[in-house]
C-alpha cells in the first residue's frame, strides 16, 4: 500500500510541476538555443508559453534580451512577452518591472503597441484587477 500512495504522489507531483510551467531550460537547451536566430527563439518561446511553460519562455526571451545584435523589435517583444509570462504566473511585481522596461528601453514611435499593452497591465496590476487579461 504504502508504494502505491508513493507512486500516486511522485505522479500528482510530475503532473502539478508540468501543468504551473517551473520548469526550466535545460543546458543543452541553452547550448541548442544560442544557435538559433531570433526570429525561431521568439517561436520556440511562444511554443513554450503556449504550452503553459513559462519560464522556459522567460528563458528563451532572456537569451534574445543578452543578444548585442538582435532586431530592436524582438527585443521589444522578448521585454513585453517576458513581463507577461510573470503576469500569467501572477509574479505581479516582476511583471510590473518588466513593463516599465518596455515603456524605457522602447521610447520610439514603431515600439508603441507593445508600451500600450505595458501600460494597460502596469495599470491592471496597480488597481489590483489581475483576474484574467
Amino acid at each position: 500500500m504504502p508504494r502505491i500512495l508513493i507512486s500516486m504522489l511522485l505522479v500528482l507531483t510530475f503532473i502539478t510541476t508540468a501543468c504551473s510551467g517551473t520548469r526550466r531550460l535545460s543546458q543543452s537547451d541553452i547550448k541548442h538555443y544560442h544557435t538559433l536566430t531570433d526570429k525561431k527563439l521568439a517561436e520556440n518561446a511562444l511554443a513554450h508559453f503556449i504550452n503553459f511553460n513559462y519560464y522556459k519562455a522567460i528563458d528563451t526571451y532572456a537569451i534574445i534580451l543578452a543578444r548585442e545584435d538582435a532586431e530592436p523589435s524582438r527585443k521589444a517583444w522578448a521585454r513585453y512577452e517576458t513581463g507577461f509570462c510573470y503576469y500569467y504566473l501572477k509574479k505581479f511585481k516582476l511583471a510590473k518591472e518588466e513593463f516599465v522596461k518596455v515603456i524605457h528601453e522602447f521610447p520610439q514611435p514603431e515600439f508603441a503597441s507593445q508600451r500600450i499593452l505595458a501600460e494597460m497591465l502596469i495599470r491592471k496590476i496597480d488597481e489590483g484587477r489581475t483576474q484574467g487579461i
